[in-house]
């Protein structure tokens, strides 16, 4: 199957599919479980800010605004609490351990705020680390100086019904941060690593979904190949006999006639015979031991010479135009080279009407030789041109027919291209002519 060019193209490109689709799927998928657990992760973090903001508030409410009462709340919640950040109280460890033992690096403060928003009094860290923003939401994030986040809570102090005051209780998120890098460079090294499991599995995959259809390609290009060899004797026998029979007849305008169709038509089936078994021997890569170096230059201008009397007889004008100075070598078959640019020159003289042009460029670029066969016949429209190399495919059957072509010539073309390393592209607008260039890898 990789000897085959176009099995192998559709392989990839299979390969490459899945390989596309699954990644979508993969990089939704990581997306979704990323935003799912950095939800919980910050759920369960708010949920336990909350019960602790609520605990507190219900205790300092009572005592909010009576400064008597302001020493009871230091001994019942052990905190180091500053009034007004002067005559600070005596320090109480108890809960500050349990919690650093408990939830470390975890830090904790608290902040009391007077209606206008200006600081009364704050517990924990140190206060002075994080700005009082102007805005107080029930729930925000700070960064303080060193670039450690808090998730904080604040919530309304009310005296006789009004806000008087604001409770505001935060914690460092730093853990919360390191679990969502920690899950995000998971994901991200996890992904590329998945896609090269799922591009093997998919060219795995493609392989064996395809190789029925190969061995289904393999026979029809066996049964193919034999045909046309068990075909050659037959026919070589037949025209053997219709020659005889022409140079015997007694009468020659009686049965002459019908004789030279007769010989007409065997040629043409001798020929289209011969080129599925040129298909078939370039297929199974059979001739690629028979490369030489070949000079393009001489193949150009002898196939002008010789096609010459074809142009003549349908009044065009054909003619070539060598635009490199030095001579151009490729390594390959000089028989199938001749039989690829004779293709494309014939296929151009015939596409041609009386008084047009054909004319045959070689050009050099880069690492590559370039023969354009250029002409100003009738143009191929775009729905053709990716059909055009398809064996026994025609664009005008009748014009083909009557003009004896079997639709292989194309084919045998871009065959003989491709077995050679190198392809052929078309450009062309119908009623304007068309511009076949093949690119050929130069030889070393």
């Amino acid at each position: 199957m990789e000897r085959n060019p176009i099995f192998h193209q559709t392989r990839l490109r299979l390969a490459a599919w899945y390989t596309l689709v699954m990644g979508g799927i993969l990089g939704l998928s990581s997306l979704g479980v990323y935003s799912v657990v950095a939800h919980a992760y910050y759920e369960t973090i708010d949920q336990g800010l909350q019960s602790v903001a609520n605990a507190l508030h219900k205790s300092i409410e009572p005592a909010w605004q009576q400064p008597g009462q302001l020493q009871r709340l230091n001994k019942e919640f052990s905190l180091e609490l500053c009034v007004a950040q002067t005559n600070c109280l005596p320090k109480t460890t108890a809960i500050k351990k349990s919690i650093t033992e408990a939830a470390n690096p975890v830090n904790y403060y608290i902040r009391l705020l007077d209606s206008s928003g200006k600081l009364f009094a704050s517990g924990g860290m140190e206060f002075d680390k994080l700005p009082i923003t102007s805005e107080l939401q029930y729930w925000q994030i700070l960064t303080d100086s060193s670039g450690t986040r808090y998730r904080e809570i604040t919530l309304p102090l009310y005296t006789q019904k009004q806000v008087s005051g604001y409770l505001q209780v935060a914690r460092s998120i730093t853990d919360l941060d390191q679990h969502i890098a920690y899950l995000r460079l998971a994901l991200v090294l996890g992904l590329p690593i998945s896609m090269i499991f799922v591009g093997l599995s998919s060219w795995w995959l493609a392989g064996r979904a395809m190789q029925p259809v190969y061995l289904s390609y393999q026979q029809m290009q066996q049964f193919t190949a034999d045909a046309a060899h068990e075909f050659r004797t037959p026919l070589a026998a037949m025209y053997s006999t219709i020659e005889a029979a022409i140079k015997l007849q007694q009468e020659p305008k009686s049965n002459g006639g019908i004789l030279d169709i007769l010989k007409r038509q065997n040629r043409r089936l001798s020929q289209l015979v011969g080129d599925l078994l040129l298909l078939t021997r370039i297929d199974q890569k059979e001739l690629t031991g028979e490369y030489q170096s070949c000079c393009l230059n001489d193949l150009i201008s002898d196939l002008t010479e010789e096609l010459a009397f074809l142009a003549v007889e349908t009044n065009v004008n054909l003619s070539k135009q060598v635009q490199v100075s030095e001579k151009l070598y490729v390594m390959g078959n000089e028989e199938q080279l001749y039989r690829l640019i004779s293709n494309l020159i014939a296929n151009a003289i015939q596409a041609t009407s009386s008084g047009g042009k054909v004319t045959g460029f070689l050009e050099k670029s880069e690492l590559y030789a370039m023969i354009k066969i250029q002409d100003t016949g009738i143009g191929i429209a775009v729905e053709h041109q990716q059909r055009i190399f398809d064996r026994f495919y025609r664009v005008d059957r009748d014009r083909s027919r009557t003009s004896g072509g079997s639709g292989l010539g194309l084919a045998i073309a871009i065959a003989i291209a491709r077995a050679h390393k190198g392809n052929i592209h078309v450009q062309s607008q119908p009623g304007l002519g068309s511009t076949f260039t093949v690119r050929l890898p130069l030889s070393s």
